[in-house]
């Protein structure tokens, strides 16, 4: 299977990025020791070499059969980098037509997709504190990027892993919670394939 790996770990305040960078290799490490041939984007790194080219990142989709997105949630989102990464590459003709039903052009159709992400928020907050009330699960916070993998026909979504709490909670046993979640996916990922 050929896995892309697309990671935005950008600084901001007090955050180096280093968590996501670190599950990103990770995940590469996992899926190449289990013969998978992977790909990895750092748009953060990309970008402050002066950018992404656009023909090559859409090389990049199509030759994956999943996507991995790695990034923190920041104002219950994506960063804005990787929207940016999304309006700038995601190239109609290219990754999507437009179609008499509404999303149903997608030129990536075939692949699948998964979100890790890591947030301040505890996984015990979704559904039960205000702000989160209406919000039962991580993947009702992540509708965007959800729907943009969608609308482009990537329609199997792995389960989302969310480091949470990562700030001021224990993450001792993250890494380890991380290479099981990875374990149980890619290779039910890999037998629905055959």
């Amino acid at each position: 299977m050929n896995i892309l790996i697309l990671t935005t770990n950008p600084k901001l305040y007090a955050a180096k990025g280093e968590l996501n960078a670190t599950l990103a290799a990770l995940t590469e490490g996992y899926a190449r020791r289990q013969g998978h041939s992977v790909q990895v984007r750092n748009l953060a790194a990309i970008k402050a070499a002066g950018g992404w080219n656009i023909e090559e990142e859409i090389e990049h989709l199509h030759w994956a059969d999943a996507i991995v997105y790695h990034f923190p949630i920041w104002w219950f989102g994506a960063p804005a980098l990787l929207k940016e990464y999304f309006d700038e590459v995601l190239q109609h003709r290219k990754t999507f037509l437009i179609t008499d039903m509404y999303g149903e052009g997608g030129q990536l159709g075939g692949k699948a997709f998964m979100l890790v992400v890591t947030s301040n928020m505890k996984a015990s907050d979704l559904g039960a504190c205000p702000v989160l009330e209406h919000y039962q699960h991580i993947d009702d916070v992540l509708v965007q990027p959800i729907l943009t993998n969608r609308y482009l026909g990537l329609r199997e979504q792995w389960p989302t892993f969310h480091a949470d709490n990562v700030i001021a909670g224990d993450t001792s046993h993250l890494e380890q919670d991380f290479i099981a979640h990875l374990q149980q996916v890619i290779p039910a990922a890999v037998q629905a394939i055959k």
